[in-house]
């Protein structure tokens, strides 16, 4: 084997390592009452089979990456019927533990420059500290609109949903930098959860 065959296979050996790490950490510990038993091993092994080869390339448009993780896992916990609660839906579970999985994943540098652009991850608690917060802005009005029916059964949300709620939460970003905070500004709806949590 030559040494660049050797650098190829190192770089995507460790990335292996590196997803199956993050997946590890990236299982919410109030999630098991969300899924049934068997469904974090699969899911790991999702992440483990399926991630190294679509992280090795730079992702380009994260929202379209991001959908297509999303439908996969969907895929996954639809297929071994993981789900405790039939009225969740599995867009919902998907999206908290893809989402989960990617800001564990920004603490290494090859990945940080998707910092800007990762979902902030949707849970009960978020959704109720957003209809608790004491900011009267548009956004945050039209955004409680939306995550309001979602404050007893979080994970009842399907994807148009998600991606309205996403894309609100950019509207309290920009709210919170240009009438909040004046030195520490916020890049990414990620930075929310030291608002929220």
């Amino acid at each position: 084997m030559s040494n660049s065959e050797d650098m190829i296979m190192g770089e995507l050996e460790f990335l292996r390592h590196i997803v199956r790490e993050t997946a590890r950490m990236s299982y919410p510990g109030r999630f098991g009452g969300k899924l049934r038993g068997g469904a974090k091993e699969a899911i790991q092994e999702h992440f483990e089979n399926v991630y190294p080869g679509k992280l090795q390339a730079q992702i380009a448009n994260y929202d379209v990456w991001h959908k297509k993780r999303v439908n996969q896992l969907s895929h996954v916990i639809k297929k071994g019927n993981y789900r405790q609660d039939e009225n969740d839906t599995s867009f919902a579970l998907s999206a908290k533990l893809v989402n989960t999985f990617m800001h564990q994943l920004m603490k290494y540098d090859q990945f940080r420059y998707l910092y800007k652009h990762i979902h902030l991850p949707l849970d009960r608690i978020v959704f109720q500290r957003l209809c608790r917060a004491e900011n009267g802005h548009n956004e945050l009005h039209y955004l409680r609109e939306l995550v309001e029916p979602f404050t007893e059964h979080a994970y009842r949300f399907d994807a148009n949903t998600y991606a309205q709620i996403q894309e609100r939460l950019w509207g309290v970003v920009n709210y919170f930098n240009d009438n909040v905070l004046t030195e520490n500004q916020i890049c990414s709806r990620i930075d929310l959860n030291c608002l929220l949590w």
